[in-house]
């Protein structure tokens, strides 16, 4: 059974045309799945039972099971654990911080890209996810949340620019006006440094926000922590920010996961503003949020020096908190610790 939230306005207006229905059905559907959050076709009162019955009997509206939920007592952060129709398990995450709403979603199953901080990583890639598995996220995460969503990142598990065409055609669709209506100023998709991504991006005029994730401010410790930037090298990475810039004039948000001991000197503070010197942007610090003893979080007092490092420059840099911290919200953290219990 086909997945309704997945298909295309052309594909359901061909649909509806074949069974001799007028073409504002898709309107009605789109709005009613998307807009309404409807998860059963009886909902639908604005469509004949008969017609109601049908869609029962051709489309799913929704595919995800609930497997885990584990919210922070100290800041609210809730994590989510998800399986799809086919069995296999992905995350999303609700952050609260003060007025805004952030939910971060998922692209893939797993990650090829194998960033050595990261718990997604140790899974390799499985999948892609599709536009309607991506989008379902956030009409699951809805119902669920204290407020509406002030923004939306994909920033969960997977590469979202190795799955390009998907993420594209969900992100159009949570921002469509028929589909959730979202501020696409307010929808961010993140990069590890997938380069062609990034000039393709720029090239499409694309009207997300771009964010990379640097994460070293040196090519050789970069690829100790990052195995693609072998493929693509922090010189030609910040060449793909300034080409991205220059087309869409849209600042680019760096990332920067901070690790005691690593790359957290002043040193290598100096070193990041000067690679990000040419292209207008704004700096997240974050401190690493992971389970491995090889990388530790900085202490307070040595993140705000980096902090301050970068600050003095013109740049406008924000540390973002260690949401979620205490229930392991990081990517791929609650996958595999539901894969060891139930290896056990």
């Amino acid at each position: 059974m086909r997945n309704l939230l997945n298909l295309t306005n052309e594909q359901l207006q061909a649909y509806f045309q074949e069974l001799g229905e007028p073409g504002y059905r898709v309107k009605q559907v789109l709005q009613g799945a998307f807009q309404k959050g409807y998860e059963r076709f009886e909902q639908f009162t604005n469509l004949s039972k008969k017609l109601r019955e049908q869609l029962a009997q051709d489309f799913t509206l929704r595919t995800f099971k609930e497997l885990e939920r584990i919210s922070s007592p100290l800041d609210g952060t809730t994590k989510f654990l998800w399986q799809m129709a086919d069995g296999r398990k992905i995350e999303s995450v609700i952050i609260y911080e003060g007025k805004r709403v952030t939910f971060c979603i998922s692209s893939q199953v797993g990650c090829a890209l194998g960033c050595t901080f990261c718990a997604t990583g140790k899974m390799g890639w499985l999948r892609d996810l599709n536009a309607g598995e991506i989008v379902e996220q956030v009409l699951q995460m809805s119902k669920e949340a204290r407020r509406p969503p002030t923004n939306i990142v994909f920033m969960g598990m997977g590469e979202p620019m190795l799955n390009y065409d998907e993420v594209m055609r969900a992100a159009d669709i949570l921002s469509d006006n028929e589909g959730l209506n979202f501020s696409r100023r307010k929808i961010t998709i993140s990069t590890s440094g997938i380069i062609p991504g990034i000039k393709r991006m720029a090239d499409e005029e694309r009207p997300y926000r771009l964010a990379i994730s640097l994460n070293a401010a040196f090519q050789k410790k970069r690829e100790q922590i990052m195995p693609i930037a072998q493929k693509y090298p922090l010189p030609e990475l910040m060449e793909a920010a300034q080409y991205y810039y220059r087309k869409t004039r849209k600042r680019i948000t760096f990332e920067y996961v901070l690790i005691a001991g690593f790359n957290d000197s002043l040193q290598d503070a100096r070193e990041l503003v000067h690679i990000t010197r040419k292209v207008p942007c704004k700096i997240n610090i974050i401190p690493v949020n992971s389970q491995d003893e090889n990388f530790p979080a900085p202490s307070e007092a040595k993140l705000r020096k980096f902090e301050a490092a970068v600050q003095d420059s013109v740049y406008a840099v924000t540390v973002r908190n260690r949401k979620g911290w205490d229930i392991q919200a990081a990517c791929g953290m609650l996958y595999a610790s539901n894969e060891k219990r139930k290896a056990k």
